[in-house]
């Protein structure tokens, strides 16, 4: 354990005690002198004032249990083992709990029959504050969704504690997932069923399935959380869905039959579609359903837009390279080569530099967003399949699913500065939303890896995740 985690343990236990501490001193007897009782009035002169009192000392002790649960529960304490960490974080609530017994048991029994309220906020107050304790944790933690090919469900992971919670059936083949805006409802492809499921993010239930035709694939859902947009690798039409009925309410004819990838531009006026099987780029009318194709090289496989919104980058896995489009003319203004088979693609928060990863001769790609050139080509390791980069620009994951691997880059020095071990094939990647740990679906196991950002190692392998872990998505 480090320093740092040695002060935040430290803390940890110091906290409680500085509530119940707090506590106490709002519940000095009547009969002293003290700043809230000046005059030495006693208890039953004083009730009314006293009751507050106590109410805001049992808010100070349930601000202990949540605390405690809150920040044992987003700490490496416990090295011994996740055994031993469930112990000793319920020993620390057990604490916690004690100081709410404490206040209402250091009251004499003469104090208790004259202030009847008291006994209102025991049996009431009390209860319900311990309720809300018990939920409070809730709020911080976060839910990460796991797409599981060949179990036909979604594994729900505690990001907090790591461990799968649950497992929601949904269609067969389950392939990628898309949040809502607000999180509160997941879309899950179901390749084998030709339907989407959809998932209540709270209620960890599928609330509908909707029939949308043969191999759906991506989708995304409009800013303002309305519709859902799904395309599929087998069918022309692009499927939209009304997401407070859940019905498909247009089919749009793009040509082709097999689309790869979909994104809206960030107004959500247009959507952009990656044609695999026609080497184009579609863009829809979010309003009108208008269509208009724009060629590229071919093979455009998967998309990115600048954090400006002024650009679409596009990787064509069939061309070696990469397009670029305008996105207020709509026209394409380059095409760079690249590597061999180009898919992953993401660009820095910044938006000076494009990260290509190139699946078929394990490299990776850096374009200079500015002259629209390529600055460097790195060596990671085999079958390269995703980037994602950090909010803060700093580093660049690449999961190699042929290795068994993920190469760091450091985006400063642009050179890998490590290679971290994953289960079989690493897929798809997703940072929490701390931004701490970022999470790798090993698609030829049952297994996600958990890789701390910070030190760069590699903390666990989540297990019993379901068969094929593929895509995964941040809930509320």
């Amino acid at each position: 354990m480090g320093a740092v985690d040695r002060g935040r343990t430290k803390l940890l236990f110091i906290a409680p005690h500085f509530f119940c501490n707090s506590a106490r001193f709002f519940l000095l007897e009547g009969t002293k002198t003290n700043p809230f009782n000046p005059d030495g009035e006693t208890w039953k002169e004083k009730s009314k004032m006293k009751t507050k009192i106590l109410t805001t000392a049992t808010f100070l002790a349930a601000t202990a249990i949540a605390f405690v649960k809150r920040t044992a529960s987003h700490l490496t304490l416990f090295p011994q083992g996740d055994r031993e960490q469930k112990r000793s974080l319920a020993q620390l609530e057990v604490v916690a709990v004690r100081i709410l017994q404490y206040l209402w048991s250091s009251r004499r029994p003469d104090q208790r029959r004259q202030a009847p309220e008291l006994c209102i906020i025991t049996k009431c107050l009390l209860p319900l504050l311990l309720i809300v304790c018990t939920l409070v944790p809730s709020a911080w933690t976060k839910s990460l969704f796991v797409v599981t090919q060949w179990s036909n469900s979604v594994a729900v992971i505690d990001s907090s504690i790591d461990q799968v919670t649950t497992q929601i059936p949904v269609g067969t083949g389950p392939v990628r997932i898309c949040m809502s805006p607000d999180r509160l409802k997941a879309y899950v492809s179901n390749g084998g069923a030709a339907t989407v499921s959809v998932v209540d993010a709270a209620t960890l239930t599928t609330t509908a399935t909707i029939l949308v035709g043969a191999k759906p694939q991506e989708s995304a859902v409009t800013p303002d959380g309305g519709r859902l947009f799904v395309v599929h690798q087998s069918t022309s039409p692009v499927t939209v869905i009304d997401t407070a009925t859940n019905l498909v309410i247009a089919n749009i004819v793009i040509g082709g039959n097999t689309a790869k990838d979909i994104l809206f531009t960030l107004d959500g006026r247009f959507a952009y579609i990656a044609n695999y099987s026609e080497g184009t780029v579609n863009v829809i009318d979010a309003a009108t359903y208008r269509v208009k194709t724009i060629p590229t090289a071919a093979g455009p496989r998967r998309l990115a837009i600048s954090p400006a919104g002024d650009r679409v980058f596009v990787t064509n896995y069939l061309g070696n390279s990469m397009s670029v489009i305008n996105t207020l003319t709509q026209k394409l203004i380059a095409t760079i080569p690249v590597g061999f088979e180009p898919r992953g693609i993401a660009t820095t928060p910044s938006g000076d530099t494009i990260y290509v990863t190139n699946v078929g001769d394990g490299t990776v790609s850096i374009i200079n967003s500015a002259t629209l050139t390529v600055i460097k080509t790195i060596t990671v390791g085999t079958i390269p399949w995703q980037v994602t980069i950090t909010n803060d620009g700093t580093r660049a994951f690449v999961s190699n699913a042929g290795s068994g691997t993920v190469s760091v880059i450091d985006t400063t020095t642009r050179q890998v500065i490590k290679t971290l071990i994953t289960g079989a094939g690493p897929f798809f990647s997703v940072t929490d939303p701390q931004h701490n740990k970022l999470y790798v679906s090993d698609s030829r196991d049952t297994t996600v890896a958990v890789i701390d950002i910070p030190s760069l190692t590699v903390l666990l392998q989540i297990p019993n995740v379901g068969s094929s872990p593929f895509d995964l998505a941040f809930g509320p």
